[in-house]
């Protein structure tokens, strides 16, 4: 099947934006990325490549002069094995259920990573860093997602599998629904708060009237604490800006928390939202005031919280304190005193302790994620 290889060229860059609507379209549980973002993320001056020792290659297939696969093969210079030997991903795969194609276009892009690039280490899918989007949908096609949830077709993963991929990490998400079920969840971190509240520790909310302080120190935060994490690499802090250009419309600042210690050093935070999938839908992910004012009507509507990110620092995980019993009973509660009887807590590591948070009663995860890895 003819493979198209490029990097910035207009008119394939178009076909390769274009060919992900026409894979998704009719798909009602599709959240579709804004135009210009995506756009943005494939034009030259988007930070990925001005970075040094980063390469990549964009790849459209054809069939019958339509286009009809789309794949990248990147190079992130910082992505490395634990023995220090680069790792390539591939990644912004589409492909129409045909895995003839689809195969055409990941031995493509792999080929080129091991030929032009050396690299013999892959992992997928991933856009350029783990902030940026990564890991299929594996289970949970029945599900409402909410925003910032991976989303593919079914059998992409099956056309992973057939190309010598297998699983090096899984994720998976569980939906709390009630008041019931939110506080039978929160129950075991309720005496663990109180007990640090007793003994000096804070929690407070962010500031939205410090915005760019509050920000800066939450990029500050994720940025300690998630090195190591499976496929970090660092960015910088307009990076991280660029990631959350809505976030002023998007949160309530209740559900972000910074911790501090009896001491007065920060400790940990916790960060949930109000989940906006209705409310990107309805602007049909495209800016300016029409698609503004259809946002904000529709994400007053929002009755579900995605508990999207959490951590502890390395000096308090080391006291053993139970910050992390109390840091989740804490956000329960704010989002149950704000209305909400929904929580999605999302993208779950296995094999992270996190995971017993909600208890031993808590409903099996309705979803599940995969990334996938090869070497050669």
């Amino acid at each position: 099947m003819p493979i198209k290889e490029f990097t910035f060229e207009p008119g394939l860059v178009r076909d390769f934006i274009e060919i992900g609507r026409k894979i998704y379209r009719g798909d009602g549980n599709w959240i579709p990325p804004m135009r210009s973002d995506l756009a943005r993320q494939l034009w030259p001056d988007f930070p990925f490549y001005r970075k040094d020792g980063n390469h990549h290659r964009k790849f459209i297939a054809t069939s019958g002069g339509k286009v009809c696969g789309r794949i990248a093969a990147m190079v992130n210079s910082e992505l490395k094995t634990r023995d220090g030997e680069q790792i390539g991903t591939l990644g912004f795969f589409e492909c129409i259920n045909d895995y003839h194609a689809a195969l055409d276009l990941i031995s493509t892009s792999l080929q080129w990573l091991n030929q032009e690039m050396g690299i013999s280490h892959v992992w997928g899918p991933i856009n350029f860093d783990i902030w940026h989007g990564y890991r299929f949908m594996t289970k949970g096609f029945d599900q409402d997602l909410f925003y910032g949830e991976p989303y593919n077709k079914p059998y992409y993963p099956d056309f992973f599998e057939r190309s010598g991929f297998k699983t090096i990490y899984s994720w998976d998400s569980l939906e709390l629904q009630g008041r019931e079920n939110m506080e039978r969840a929160m129950r075991r971190g309720s005496k663990r708060y109180d007990h640090l509240r007793d003994n000096g520790y804070r929690f407070e909310s962010f500031n939205r009237w410090r915005f760019s302080r509050d920000f800066r120190k939450l990029y500050t935060l994720v940025s300690d604490i998630f090195v190591g994490f499976p496929g970090f690499t660092s960015i910088s802090f307009d990076e991280f800006l660029q990631l959350y250009p809505g976030m002023r419309l998007a949160m309530k600042s209740e559900l972000i928390t910074f911790v501090y210690n009896e001491e007065g050093e920060i400790a940990g935070f916790t960060a949930a939202f109000p989940d906006l999938a209705e409310a990107v839908r309805a602007a049909h992910s495209r800016k300016g005031p029409v698609s503004l004012l259809r946002f904000l009507k529709t994400r007053r509507r929002a009755d579900r919280i995605s508990f999207h990110l959490g951590g502890i620092t390395r000096e308090e995980i080391s006291r053993g304190s139970g910050l992390g019993r109390a840091g989740f009973y804490y956000t329960l509660n704010q989002a149950l005193v704000l209305g909400f009887e929904k929580i999605m807590l999302t993208m779950r590591l296995v094999g992270n302790p996190s995971r017993s948070l909600p208890g031993p009663d808590a409903p099996k995860p309705q979803r599940e994620y995969a990334l996938f890895g090869l070497s050669r």
